[in-house]
């Protein structure tokens, strides 16, 4: 089985309360990008690499970062002829061949992100060459069903839904003063109240605090027994994690969503930076650098949660012994659909997998051709 082509179809995202909502983040301190992150990351764009066989098979897989309109011309730049002709089972030789082809311009980011989505394509063939989801060829199911916790700050829809674990994006930082802090406790409070005492509480702050702002949070929400603190600075800072950690032991300190490859983990895990590594599965290099980011996470006994939802996140967390529960990101919980199919959806906090091959998603054609006008879509 060769290669014969690689395709990405991309829309733009709709809007939702991710982009639209008054969020913590690294842009707050600028009274201009404040009120939501699209004012300051512009447009978002969904992007799904396929990549097609000689056997007519295909694969599929998803560009994370929400920058999905610059994986068409990464490819065609060079990419492309890395693949074409290829074996889809060297996966491991096609992603270190892109790797270092892309150094100069790439290691981290987008380019690691389209590496992403052509590394789970190829999974997908796999799967569906050999008649196999793919968690089992990764090693099995490690659990009969996956805990899942909710992202959001729904948390009554999400109650009614069957959540019972809730993750809040924290809406004010340091740039906000001791108001804002007030009033990311009152909302932690009455997250609290709602979930009872026995649902978890994770705050996501998106790279958005300091170390003094971090400590002062931390210590004002304990009484509410928050789980984590997430990503309280960029990723490539881990002497302030480890200042964090000093300075509120009892609180776990959590991290890894936008770092890149198991190089941009290596200081994280080991110097033990963070209590649980959260990489991204779209971001972070597929799931073969996933796997082996969690490898390694494993001889410092430390847990891997991954950042953001969908099949290949389930797939992995299914067959790692060392991830223990998934996340759910309710980027739709206003509208809008994936652009593919047969996405596991949450019941009642677990995912159970199918044994549909590959990791058993399918297009969605209504989606396209909704947007079969809009220049995005290749």
């Amino acid at each position: 089985m060769r290669i014969t082509a690689v395709k990405v179809h991309a829309v733009p995202m709709n809007f939702s309360w991710l982009s639209e909502s008054l969020i913590a983040n690294p842009m707050s301190i600028y009274p201009r990008y404040r009120e939501k992150r699209s004012s300051w990351f512009g447009a978002m764009t969904s992007a799904i690499v396929e990549i097609d066989t000689d056997a007519g098979i295909q694969g599929l897989g998803t560009v994370g970062g929400g920058k999905g309109n610059l994986a068409r011309p990464i490819i065609e730049a060079q990419f492309e002829s890395l693949l074409i002709g290829q074996s889809p089972f060297d996966i491991e030789l096609l992603w270190e061949q892109m790797f270092r082809a892309s150094q100069f311009y790439g290691r981290k980011g987008v380019v690691i992100e389209v590496i992403s989505g052509i590394d789970l394509a190829l999974w997908d063939i796999v799967g569906k060459a050999l008649k196999q989801p793919v968690f089992n060829l990764i090693g099995g199911k490690t659990k009969d069903k996956i805990p899942v916790y909710v992202t959001g700050n729904l948390t009554e829809s999400h109650l009614r839904a069957g959540f019972r674990h809730v993750k809040l994006a924290l809406p004010h930082g340091p740039a906000d003063g001791k108001e804002g802090l007030r009033r990311n406790v009152e909302l932690v409070a009455r997250t609290r109240a709602l979930i009872g005492p026995d649902g978890d509480i994770m705050l996501d702050c998106y790279m958005a605090l300091d170390v003094p702002y971090t400590i002062a949070l931390v210590k004002a929400v304990t009484e509410f027994g928050v789980l984590w603190i997430e990503e309280p600075v960029p990723p490539d800072q881990p002497d302030s994690y480890l200042r964090i950690k000093e300075a509120v032991p009892d609180m776990l300190i959590t991290g890894g969503e936008h770092e890149f490859t198991r190089y941009g983990f290596r200081e994280l895990i080991e110097r033990k930076a963070v209590d649980i590594l959260q990489p991204d599965i779209y971001r972070t290099g597929g799931l073969s650098e996933l796997r082996k980011i969690a490898g390694w996470a494993s001889t410092y006994n430390i847990p891997v949660i991954p950042h953001g939802a969908g099949s290949p996140t389930y797939h992995f967390v299914m067959a790692t012994t060392n991830a223990p529960r998934a996340e759910f990101v309710d980027i739709f919980a206003q509208g809008g659909k994936p652009l593919l199919r047969g996405e596991p959806e949450p019941q009642n906090g677990f995912v159970e997998l199918s044994e549909r091959i590959g990791f058993g998603y399918t297009l969605d054609e209504d989606v396209l051709s909704r947007k079969s006008s809009n220049p995005l879509i290749w």
